[in-house]
């Protein structure tokens, strides 16, 4: 990037003013996603689905390697800022007053594909940087006899597991954070307002160092109803997901004026 790029980008993140939230203010978007869901129940419901399918086939394939598992799902939920373009898409039809319609929200992703395009390889570095970090961490700990032939127990018997949690837990937080950071807000406004990914980026760091608590609110509410969705075999992601790209475009159109 020339000098000249970096400054234009600059100016365009000071032209959208990232605006200060209350703390529970990340309820009311939560809220306002589950009204998204029902007011478009079918195409919701039909991304969900697909969200559900997609976890279910990563556990299927790394079903006899618990940190194989464990790493693929953390990473699937990495992109999940990107693969709820298309709920994104829903929630702004309905609050222009449009019909929900499935067919327009996959559509979407060719108005801005280019800077979509680079924020997904952003994704896929840390995505496949944290699948290296997960490997490196399991084979310090454990070999693959181990993981095949024991399964998810290896993880809870010996004096190694205490360790293993810590280090995979701490480098997959750090990661996701760092995920949260610069697409709270990016992939929104990248098909909103099509900017470019540098705008997006900084604007999404932005709304983070200016809310921090209520950011900090929002990544737990988050990851809690992700949890949930996840208990019963992948399944209630139907629903959970769906919520959360609703509230996501509602949290994008408060927090960046």
């Amino acid at each position: 990037m020339t000098k000249t790029e970096a400054e234009n980008s600059i100016s365009r993140v000071k032209k959208y003013k990232v605006n200060r939230i209350g703390l529970m203010t990340p309820f009311k978007w939560l809220k306002e996603g589950f009204g998204d869901l029902k007011k478009a129940l079918v195409p919701s419901l039909v991304y969900g689905l697909i969200f559900a399918l997609v976890g279910l086939f990563l556990v299927f394939v790394a079903t006899h390697n618990p940190i194989w598992s464990a790493a693929l799902t953390t990473a699937f939920l990495l992109m999940g800022p990107f693969l709820a373009i298309g709920l994104y898409e829903l929630s702004r039809q309905i609050e222009e007053g449009e019909k929900p319609c499935l067919l327009d929200s996959i559509k979407v992703i060719k108005q801005n594909l280019l800077s979509l395009g680079i924020f997904v390889v952003v994704l896929g570095f840390l995505l496949m940087l944290w699948l290296r970090v997960a490997a490196l961490i399991a084979g310090i700990f454990f070999n693959d006899v181990e993981l095949i032939t024991k399964g998810w127990s290896v993880l809870f018997d010996g004096s190694r597991s205490a360790e293993f949690i810590l280090f995979f837990t701490f480098f997959g937080f750090f990661v996701a954070q760092l995920a949260f950071s610069i697409s709270v807000v990016s992939i929104p406004m990248l098909l909103h307002r099509k900017v470019d990914v540098i705008t997006a980026i900084t604007t999404s760091l932005l709304v983070i160092i200016k809310n921090p608590l209520a950011m900090l609110v929002w990544a737990v509410i988050i990851v809690g109803v992700i949890g949930l969705g996840m208990l019963p075999a992948f399944l209630g992601l139907v629903i959970a997901l769906p919520i959360i790209g609703h509230a996501s475009w509602h949290a994008y159109r408060d927090l960046v004026e």
